[in-house]
């Protein structure tokens, strides 16, 4: 499960060809089952149009054992997301968090899963993390690039995880289409 989740967790966030070196190593060494969230912290890079808000990502949890239809464990999380902050000209960076109060429900999901794989259960895990909403300041362009940065320990600089991507490109037309449906012009409030 060490291996299987992490590499879930990144082909979910872009294609593999976008995983950096060091990105890689990094989700190597995340233990899902084990790792404290509130360790866990992920740094997300979009266009400076773009403005995210607590509750508009989400990290999921789960773990499917062989041959069963639904997954026996499935938690998801809202992240707050931090105050952005400028990465590069025209890019802003949110860090995204799991929230104190959402933290034991992860815990739980974890304790779930190790217990089935304890008892030998056999199955796939996944972590995800992924954008439901946001909104914008300008009209999306034709593209939308992201890139992700991971950091599992407090005193730890962030990883670079994924190097940028355009997401629209990575979905199908229609997929593509409701995301940026996702993506409402700003309140002008």
């Amino acid at each position: 499960m060490k291996t299987i989740l992490p590499l879930l967790f990144l082909t979910t966030l872009a294609g593999c060809d976008a995983i950096t070196p060091a990105g890689l190593m990094a989700a190597a060494r995340l233990d899902p089952l084990t790792t404290a969230p509130e360790h866990v912290a992920l740094a997300v890079t979009v266009p400076d149009t773009v403005r995210l808000r607590s509750g508009d990502a989400v990290l999921s949890l789960a773990f499917r054992a062989e041959g069963a239809d639904m997954p026996a464990v499935s938690e998801t999380v809202p992240l707050m997301i931090a105050p952005a902050t400028t990465a590069s000209p025209g890019t802003r960076r949110y860090v995204a968090r799991i929230a104190p109060a959402d933290a034991p429900r992860l815990v739980a999901a974890q304790t779930a899963i190790r217990a089935l794989r304890a008892s030998g259960t056999m199955g796939a895990g996944s972590l995800g993390v992924s954008v439901e909403r946001g909104c914008t300041t300008a009209p999306l362009g034709r593209s939308l690039p992201i890139s992700t940065a991971i950091r599992t320990d407090p005193e730890a600089p962030f990883v670079p995880l994924t190097r940028s991507v355009d997401a629209f490109d990575r979905l199908s037309p229609a997929e593509a289409a409701a995301l940026r449906a996702r993506f409402a012009p700003c309140d002008a409030s």
